[in-house]
């Protein structure tokens, strides 16, 4: 039996102002990216790795989690990412 993946904090985004662009982070170092290519093409979920995330990217979802979580949550997040700049 599989255990539920524990959820620790979501990167809520909007990429051009309408299409989501979003990442769930997870306990066990999963990153579930939830995002919109198109107004035909919506709702898209997949697994990714941190090496799939831009250093830009990472930067902007660290700028926001700095502001949204505690330092347990901010710390664990930036593991996940193996992002290392401050």
């Amino acid at each position: 039996m599989d255990k539920e993946k524990k959820f620790i904090w979501a990167y809520l985004s909007m990429k051009k102002g309408t299409y989501d662009n979003d990442y769930y982070f997870y306990e066990d170092g999963k990153i579930t990216h939830h995002y919109d290519i198109s107004v035909r093409k919506y709702n898209l979920e997949g697994d990714v790795t941190p090496e799939d995330i831009s250093e830009s990217e990472k930067e902007k979802i660290m700028e926001q989690c700095e502001k949204e979580c505690n330092s347990g949550v901010v710390n664990r997040v930036r593991e996940i990412l193996k992002f290392n700049k401050k």
